[in-house]
Parts: C-alpha cells; structure tokens; sequence
C-alpha cells in the first residue's frame, strides 16, 4: 500500500496551486481470465474461460504539467475465471468445471495524457499505471454437468449442480490475499457543463504478481462510464 500513497502525495504536491482537480465516480461491466504457464501451453501460458462481474469506484484526478495529469482510483473489481475444481469435491465425480470468482479491492495511480477537441467539449486520452488489489471475496463455484458413470440417476443434459467452496479452505486452491501489476487503456470525456462531465473509459489490468502456486496471474478488461466532477 505504500507505493500508491507515496504517488499520491508527489502528485498533490506537483499540482499547479491554480489547476482544477476532479472527482470520477464510474461503474461497468468487466470480463477477467486467468493465465498459468504449464507444461503444453503454446508459449508457456494457457488462458481459460473467462468469468463475467462489474466494476465501480471512485477517483481522484490530479493535474501535473501540461498534458498531464495523475489519476487516483480505488474501487471494486470482480476477477476470476475456470480454474482446476478442488479436490475434495471431485473425488467420486466426473465432468467437473470450475470457476474461480476472487472479487478485490483495487487501488491504481494511472497517468493520464490528454488532448481537448471539438473546441473543448471532448477531452481524449490515455492511461497507464500500476495498480494493487487487496481480495476480499473468494470462492470456487463447481458446477456438474453428469451424474458419476453407473449412478442411475435421471440426468437432463443441461442440468447442472452448484457447489460452493472457499478458496482458502479447499485442498489446492489456496489464492493469495494481493494482486499486483500494470493497468492501461483509453477514454474520452464529454463536457456537460462547466463543473460536469460525463466519461468512458476501456481499461485494461494485467496482473504480474503470482496469485497461487501455481503460477496463476489475473487478466482482466473493464468497459465502464460515469461522471467526472470539476472541483474549484
């Protein structure tokens, strides 16, 4: 945490004493998957299937020089995706899948490059950063697409049975509680009025930290818009 602190407090001391600060407050939707280098995988890293969640969070963006300016986020982000199913619960089962769902609390110190057009009503830039995220929600949610050979059961092929499992307490699928890499994207903010904005954005995060034994890092891509404040 004390990365992102520090820049915080480099960037409010650069700011111009004259330059206008904003306040974002955003949400949207996100996809995530997680890569694992492993034996088999073409170029020493498998993605598999990606798990569907939001994103929202507030910001603060801090003017620096010029074109530039500093944006301090934090935030909720919903990442995951098909992980191996535990396996206490696999023993006796067959066609297992399993979904990773590790939801954090994600604080990001992007730099921001901006150009206006339209005579100023659109504000276009680009962001990168570091970002570290702190998990305060995982589970592994198994579902069973058949029954175990010979169990006799009446089955309909699109019946599935939910299982839930925390990822700390199921026998190898111990995630670890942080996650830390480098953030970058693109967006646009529209004028409203003149203390209002209303703004998009494409974010992508990728993770660089390990968040298992395994070798397993995060990717994870989030469309989201909102409202940007003008303070002063």
């Amino acid at each position: 945490m004390k990365v992102p602190v520090v820049a915080l407090l480099l960037a409010l001391a650069a700011a111009p004493l004259a330059a206008q600060t904003t306040i974002g407050l955003r949400g949207g939707i996100s996809t995530a998957t997680m890569s694992r280098a492993g034996p088999g995988a073409e170029g020493g890293a498998g993605l598999w299937e990606s798990r569907s969640g939001v994103v929202s969070g507030i910001d603060v963006g801090i003017p620096l020089s010029g074109i530039l300016d500093v944006r301090i986020g934090l935030g909720l982000a919903q990442k995951g995706g098909s992980t191996d199913a535990p396996r206490s619960i696999t023993v006796g089962r067959s066609f297992l899948d399993a979904m990773a769902e590790l939801d954090y609390l994600q604080l990001s110190t992007l730099l921001r490059a901006s150009t206006d057009a339209e005579r100023g009503l659109l504000n276009i830039g680009v962001l990168a950063g570091p970002y570290l995220a702190v998990n305060h929600s995982c589970a592994v949610a198994v579902r069973i697409n058949h029954p175990p050979p010979g169990s006799g059961l009446a089955w309909r092929s699109d019946r599935r049975l939910d299982l839930g499992t925390s990822c700390i307490e199921a026998e190898g699928t111990d995630f670890r509680s942080t996650d830390f890499g480098l953030a970058f994207g693109a967006g646009v903010e529209i004028k409203l009025y003149d203390s209002l904005g209303l703004a998009f954005d494409m974010i992508y995060a990728m993770g660089l930290s390990r968040i298992d034994d395994d070798g397993t890092r995060n990717r994870h891509l989030a469309v989201q818009s909102g409202f940007v404040f003008v303070m002063g």
